[in-house]
């Protein structure tokens, strides 16, 4: 038990290096903020202590008593302002070691206070020190840790009032005066301590806040690492798959992991002449061409619920029912449709936009085939990739190499025609052999397209 209960605390507070560099100097940058907004409520909490000490001006005679009182309360604002300005300073090693220095000021202070309460109104009982109600002004330091995600200062705090309230016990123990009893009436009432519970009860309530606020921090910390691990994982998805599946997927990330074979509708897009094109631009040129060419097509392919396998040099494969096919039948042939009529018209509009500069005009040529196909995450342990594979894939690829030979710029097989419901707007193109199959094929096209 004591095992699980030292590996549950090593687990709360070793979080921090679960964390990738950059999201811990995020964490640093939260923790600076933090500790700047605690520093600027420190002048709530200076406010309602001068409250607190002008309520209680009749009840101290002295001189000497009004002078330890606003001479703690002027430190407290000095130690503040002086917390405050080493915070604003952009590069400062103190700031984070003044963090405790804060926290250890905030404390003597306190401890002065209650001192200074007993010789005044301790009528020269120790029992005073530790009956005090000014006790639960430790949690003030403490309660001003929650704005930081850091354990050590709730460590610190905790230790820092431990060695008060320990040493008022110790104090009041070796005075003669200190009445020890076991009666709750006397020790509610009267001047009377039952050891016991002063030895336990305060420590164990603050070790229980220690805990609470420690592992709030703590679940603050996880929620954080979860949720940019899940951002992480959004971003990179979201470059191949559409916002909408992305958060399908996010909701079930086996469905990536889970290899089986299904009914897919694959597009494949190529650059005529891509080739002979690219020999005219320098390496820069050609990168930012095809960075464009790139964002332009993959936009329209994901407002159709398009999936993006990979990019091949100049060409695209994509996929139309991964990593969950539609449940309408014969959707996803008709958002791949869609697509590739949405990508032509794209390539229109970028022609126009380039002829308009003196650059030569870019013809594309597309080819959409449906079938079975096994896909999931291929790979090594190293690098994974989630992919189709089959005779479908081969099939669109080498469909969308027949527009050459047929000059269309798109081409979908005679399965993708059917399951779009047999358009009379597609022209058949009968018994055409594609390359490395023994049997001939249907393939359509659109009429009157460029």
């Amino acid at each position: 038990m004591f095992r699980s209960i030292r590996n549950a605390i090593q687990s709360v507070y070793c979080i921090r290096d679960q964390f990738p560099k950059y999201m811990s100097e995020l964490l640093f940058e939260e923790e600076a903020m933090g500790a700047l907004f605690a520093v600027r409520f420190r002048y709530v909490i200076g406010f309602a202590l001068i409250a607190s000490a002008i309520a209680n001006v009749s009840n101290i005679e002295t001189i000497w008593g009004h002078l330890v009182n606003f001479i703690a309360i002027a430190v407290y604002f000095t130690n503040t302002f002086i917390h405050l300005h080493i915070l604003k300073k952009k590069q400062s090693k103190w700031k984070t070691k003044y963090d405790y220095i804060s926290l250890l000021v905030d404390n003597v202070l306190i401890t002065m206070t209650i001192l200074n309460w007993y010789w005044i109104k301790g009528d020269g009982n120790p029992n005073f020190l530790v009956k005090t109600p000014l006790m639960i002004f430790y949690l003030l330091p403490l309660s001003l840790c929650l704005f930081q995600y850091r354990f050590s200062l709730v460590v610190f705090s905790f230790v820092c009032f431990l060695i008060s309230y320990y040493g008022f016990i110790a104090a009041a123990l070796h005075d003669p005066d200190a009445i020890v009893s076991l009666d709750w009436h006397s020790y509610v009432l009267g001047d009377e301590i039952i050891l016991l519970d002063a030895l336990v009860s305060k420590p164990v309530i603050y070790l229980i806040l220690v805990f609470a606020i420690s592992y709030a921090i703590f679940r603050s910390l996880r929620m954080l690492l979860k949720f940019a691990a899940s951002e992480t994982q959004k971003t990179t998805l979201s470059r191949y798959f559409s916002p909408d599946l992305v958060s399908e997927i996010v909701s079930d990330p086996e469905v990536l992991g889970k290899g089986k074979r299904q009914k897919v509708t694959v597009l494949f897009s190529d650059i005529r002449g891509f080739t002979q094109f690219s020999e005219l631009l320098d390496p820069e040129e050609l990168s930012i061409f095809l960075t464009e060419f790139r964002r332009r097509m993959v936009r329209v392919i994901f407002q159709n619920k398009g999936s993006l396998d990979k990019f091949i040099g100049d060409a695209v494969m994509v996929t139309f029912g991964t990593p969950l096919p539609s449940e309408i039948l014969g959707e996803d042939s008709r958002n791949a449709v869609v697509a590739a009529k949405s990508m032509l018209e794209e390539l229109k509009s970028w022609n126009e936009e380039r002829k308009t500069l003196g650059q030569v005009e870019i013809k594309i040529g597309i080819g959409i085939h449906s079938g079975e196909v096994f896909c999931g995450s291929i790979g090594s342990e190293e690098r994974m990739e989630y992919t189709v594979i089959g005779d479908t894939v081969n099939t669109a690829s080498r469909i969308e190499s027949a527009c050459k030979t047929i000059g269309s710029p798109l081409l979908i097989s005679e399965v993708v025609w059917n399951e779009i419901g047999k358009p009379n707007e597609w022209v058949k193109n009968e018994g055409i052999l594609l390359p490395g199959r023994e049997q001939k094929i249907n393939l359509y096209s659109v009429k009157n397209h460029p």
